[in-house]
């Protein structure tokens, strides 16, 4: 009788230190989310990025500054899951209500061929809203940053979808392990806003 009380306060005792070091570091960030996420410490090269535009920004500026991030990557003349990926991004976008400190990017992993008149016209197709960029820059740069993301793909057309959630100053990102829904995305950066 007295094994399975032991037992039990045993494992009471362990939740509750468990919850402690989540609720005591201070930081939503760290803590548990739902979904296929799993948390990563990135450090970013400040890269020069043009948009849909053509303006150019430095990844670390008035970009990205105290916003949260969404990321993915994706080519324009992709026709695998970038176009799966990009669906995912502009239902996310339109959940978002306006005014909301998130920045949404769509980051190239073809510099070479994206030039900021086609990322218009894909920013364009899928409706991307002011939050939404879509960046591309001058290869050297792009592959930096590619480098940075661990998201530097060796074939174009067989890349896996990748997608990070998180902000530049912490270094905190949680990449996702396969590809998200709008829903995950939306509770994900409700969770981190917090």
């Amino acid at each position: 009788m007295k094994k399975p009380v032991a037992l039990a306060f045993a494992a009471s005792a362990v939740c509750a230190a468990g919850l402690w070091l989540v609720l005591s570091s201070g930081n939503a960030s760290d803590a548990p989310v739902e979904g296929n996420f799993a948390l990563e410490r990135l450090s970013t090269p400040n890269v020069e990025l043009i948009d849909q535009n053509a303006e150019r920004h430095r990844l670390k500026g008035a970009l990205t500054d105290g916003r949260l991030l969404v990321i993915n990557f994706s080519y324009t003349l992709c026709n695998s899951i970038c176009p799966i990926g990009n669906d995912v991004m502009a239902e996310l976008d339109g959940m978002l209500p306006p005014g909301e400190e998130v920045r949404l990017l769509s980051i190239t992993i073809d510099p070479g061929r994206d030039t900021p008149a086609m990322m218009r016209k894909a920013a364009d197709a899928f409706g991307a809203s002011e939050r939404w960029l879509w960046l591309t820059g001058a290869p050297g740069e792009i592959d930096r940053l590619l480098e940075a993301f661990d998201a530097d793909f060796v074939d174009l057309e067989l890349h896996d979808p990748v997608f990070l959630i998180g902000d530049l100053e912490s270094g905190r990102f949680y990449r996702s392990l396969s590809m998200p829904s709008a829903d995950e995305l939306r509770n994900l950066v409700a969770t981190l806003g917090t």
